[in-house]
């Protein structure tokens, strides 16, 4: 009742005559049946005293002392607007409230109801006027028996009103509320002392499926006949708990983002900077808090940049751009930074949201990048790359002179024709002609497309094009303009492959969002790359917790660690088999993260399975080389293996920055395993597929070391592990693997489609290879591998290298050759692993020159002692 307006709307809602009294007895407002019973109308009456006014007094001016505490029945006579008298009976209630005040109801003497009419009758008000309503409308009696049970209450619990009437209405809370509710209610009518009656309050409701929700209660006492009963009023709270749990879940990802985020007024004063901003500028937060953005600003960023910044937020308009800011210390960073304006509910601009995200190594990155392009190109030009022009059609209009290196014929044959006349004529050309056509056909770059040509002699030429589209200022296509590199000899044994498809897109990641407060740390959020990867639904995975992927070799240890890391509110990291809805198992590698509220209460855990497709698509742009470096090296053994019976050294070099070459070389179960494999292509995407490799190689030989498998039989598994993640990205794998037993020095190896081994023998001269058959990973699913073993001495060295040493070619475009790298294994033999290692790529270095690193190169060497 805050307005006479709400006080009239509710009063007339009512057939008896009602009264709204201030504490000082005048009259606030009244309904149409009192203003019937009194014959006044309430403007007449308002802000009088309603004893002095309406009651006639026997004697004295004196009014009755006015309730503050309960209820007071009076009988009066009223002295009606036409002078007439007229006997009633007064019911005063005192209103709760900072304002006080009490309601009167009148009634005239001969009005009587009966006791179960008045009840009727006010539920039947009651439903009238709560029967619509989103929240549910309980009527009791003194004994908790439910008399009215509203619309809204059976939407809101679940049952029908026929279901509930005359039970107590404790069948509609959960334990301990349940048990304690018929004492509640025999204090209160033995004591008076009202707890809960006229004070909401959230509480928690039970349905009739026995699930449990937070609502909104708030109770109220009415009297009717003599006999008191409770009117409860509840709302279903569980979307705004909801609501309020996603916020706190918001507010803390904003806190803890990687990202750097300000927010400042309009007059661009800083209120707000998260943990991320913090850390990028040097500045703790207190000491940006009030400040303006300009005291960060570096020399070295023009005004001009500034003023169209300011001018852009200004007038509405959203600014991006890139700025160099000055760290508290003084040093200098890039940032690529987003500012926004922030508007109210009328449209004005009220704040400036500002992202920024440290690219300075970026930017040097990028700056290295140009420079070693440019550097490519001439390299390119003089060691023999074909490079050409064509016109829109897609014939060509210019050929460097390296075309009759690839193709045997002069530019002079070249140009004129389209690149299609020159493939060779079999069926396998017209895929790759249509190809090139779709290329020109969508006037989009293309990069590292495999052309098949027919050369002057009628041999087979392949080679890698990437090419970009030249248009005019007006957007229209004039040429085009690329390379073709001359990837012949290693395209040999591609055909047998039929790769159609050279690009790595992404490796998915999956990331889920848990509730760390809820029984069972359920998910609140999974992306849909966790779908795809568990072969769940979104529906299915919400609600659940990672024991939904449990299987038969799910391991107990792995989860008893996340199980531990949840308890003690740390981050872990595992790997662990899980099985996807369809009951096939997958490798899990498993990040678990805590996230804090402002008040440093764990509240979430954030998990990431082993797909890094989200960041890379984010950051791609921007990050591609620092997120490469980091996946390659953390593929590499940091150091040498050295045992009593052996020792191990290795090394990757990318052909650019990050490369698809892989070794690695561990102990495990007193055995010694060696590895090393090429994913084909030489780019992020190969390194990042070997990051999946690595962690399906490490964890099945563990699992395949316990149960006495051989290389063979490990091959076989990783290829069906890996399989539908290589077919789906059109990549293959190339691996040898081995396994040294020192009691016995007995090598055992099987191979995949990589360059044999050399071993070279104490005392002998000659290198022998080590072989097995096998087909490369990622072809077909199933395979069978062929074991070898072979016993080695003290003295002997194993060499395991990729193709990047033999077809490392000079500027004559000789390859480097497994001849030249066998000669150069004898001639070091002397020296330990690593040292050999170093002095026969110090030979392949030597032997190349200017010419440009089309591949990558690994190689590891093992002595036996």
């Amino acid at each position: 009742m805050e307005t006479l307006a709400a006080d009239r709307a509710i009063l007339d809602a009512f057939d008896e005559a009602l009264c709204v009294l201030e504490s000082s007895g005048a009259i606030r407002s009244m309904n149409h049946a009192a203003e019937r019973l009194t014959g006044y109308f309430e403007s007449e009456l308002r802000g009088r005293s309603f004893f002095s006014q309406l009651v006639a007094h026997d004697g004295g001016n004196c009014e009755p002392s006015w309730p503050t505490h309960a209820r007071e029945r009076l009988s009066l006579r009223i002295r009606r607007k036409d002078k007439t008298m007229l006997d009633v009976r007064c019911e005063i209630d005192p209103l709760a409230g900072d304002g006080g005040g009490s309601l009167l109801k009148l009634r005239t003497v001969d009005e009587g109801l009966s006791e179960t009419d008045a009840l009727e009758d006010i539920k039947e008000k009651l439903e009238t006027i709560f029967g619509g309503m989103v929240g549910g409308l309980v009527v009791i009696n003194e004994a908790g028996d439910i008399l009215l049970f509203s619309k809204g209450a059976e939407r809101l619990f679940g049952y029908r009103a026929d279901e509930t009437l005359g039970r107590n209405v404790k069948m509609l809370m959960p334990s301990p509320y349940r048990e304690a509710h018929d004492s509640y209610l025999a204090a209160y009518r033995e004591t008076g002392v009202k707890k809960i009656i006229g004070v909401g309050r959230e509480v928690m409701g039970r349905r009739k499926n026995g699930t449990t929700f937070p609502m909104y209660l708030s109770i109220g006492e009415i009297w009717l006949k003599g006999k008191r009963y409770f009117v409860g009023v509840t709302y279903n709270l569980t979307r705004l708990k909801r609501a309020e749990d996603q916020l706190l879940t918001l507010s803390a990802a904003v806190d803890q983002s990687p990202i750097a985020v300000m927010i400042t007024n309009k007059d661009g004063e800083i209120e707000y900077v998260n943990s991320r901003f913090a850390t990028l500028t040097g500045y703790p937060p207190h000491e940006l808090i009030g400040q303006n953005p300009r005291m960060l600003q570096s020399k070295r960023t023009e005004n001009d940049q500034y003023r169209r910044l300011w001018e852009s937020i200004h007038a509405g308009v959203e600014w991006r751009g890139q700025i160099q800011d000055r760290r508290k210390d003084g040093k200098l960073y890039w940032a690529s930074e987003i500012i926004s304006p922030l508007r109210d509910a009328n449209g004005e601009i009220t704040h400036y949201l500002a992202i920024q995200q440290d690219i300075t190594e970026q930017k040097r990155d990028k700056e290295a990048l140009f420079e070693s392009e440019q550097r490519f190109r001439q390299i390119a030009d003089m060691a023999g790359e074909w490079l050409w022009e064509q016109d829109k059609d897609g014939r060509y209009t210019y050929s460097s002179s390296a075309v009759e290196d690839v193709l045997g014929m002069t530019p002079q044959e070249v140009l004129g024709k389209s690149y299609v006349d020159l493939f060779a004529k079999e069926p396998a050309s017209d895929a790759v002609a249509n190809k090139g056509r779709s290329s020109i056909a969508s006037r989009r770059p293309f990069h590292r497309v495999v052309n098949h040509y027919r050369h002057k002699n009628g041999g087979d030429v392949y080679t890698e094009s990437t090419g970009a589209p030249v248009f005019d200022e007006g957007g229209r296509l004039v040429k085009w303009r690329g390379v073709d590199h001359d990837m012949t000899a290693r395209k040999k044994f591609e055909d047998e492959l039929r790769v159609r498809n050279r690009a790595v897109e992404a490796v998915p990641i999956g990331i889920a969002i848990w509730d760390a407060q809820a029984p069972g740390v359920p998910n609140i959020y999974v992306n849909p790359a966790l779908s795809r990867i568990t072969g769940f639904s979104r529906e299915e995975l919400l609600g659940h917790s990672l024991h939904l992927l449990r299987g038969p070799e799910t391991d107990p240890a792995a989860l008893e660690e996340v199980r531990a890391a949840i308890l003690e509110r740390r981050s872990c990291q595992v790997t662990v088999k899980f099985y996807r809805k369809d009951g096939s198992p997958f490798w899990d590698e498993l990040l678990i993260s805590p996230v804090a509220n402002e008040a440093g209460r764990i509240t979430h855990f954030v998990s990431v399975h082993a797909d890094i497709s989200d960041r890379r698509r984010v950051e791609e742009s921007r990050h591609e080389l620092e997120i490469a470096k980091h996946i390659q090296l953390s593929l590499l053994p940091s150091a040498p293996l050295r045992t009593p019976h052996m020792e191990v050294a290795g090394i990757c070099v990318p052909a650019t920055h990050v490369g698809g070459d892989y070794f690695d070389y561990f102990e495990n179960s007193g055995v010694a395993d060696i590895v090393i494999a090429d994913v084909s292509g030489h780019s992020v995407g190969a390194a990042l597929i070997m990051t999946e490799v690595r962690s399906t190689l490490r964890a099945e030989t563990r699992r395949a070391t316990n149960g006495l498998s051989g290389p063979a039989e490990l091959l076989r598994d990783l290829n069906a592990l890996l399989h539908e993640d290589l077919f789906a990205a059109d990549l293959f794998i190339t691996m040898f693997y081995c396994r040294f037993l020192p009691q016995t020095r007995m090598l055992q190896y099987a191979n995949a489609g990589q360059n044999p081994p050399l071993l070279l023998r104490a005392g002998r001269s000659d290198c022998v290879q080590l072989d097995a058959d096998g087909l490369v990973l990622g072809v077909k699913r199933d395979v069978v591998f062929e074991e070898r073993s072979v016993e080695l001495a003290p003295g002997d060295k194993l060499m395991l290298y990729t193709d990047g040493i033999t077809e490392r070619q000079n500027r004559q475009g000789e390859f480097f050759g497994l001849e030249r790298l066998g000669a150069a294994f004898r001639q070091y033999r002397d020296l330990p692993p690593e040292a050999l290692i170093r002095a026969v790529l110090a030979d392949v270095r030597a032997f190349r020159g200017a010419a440009p690193a089309t591949d990558d190169v690994a190689m590891v060497v093992m002595e036996v002692r």
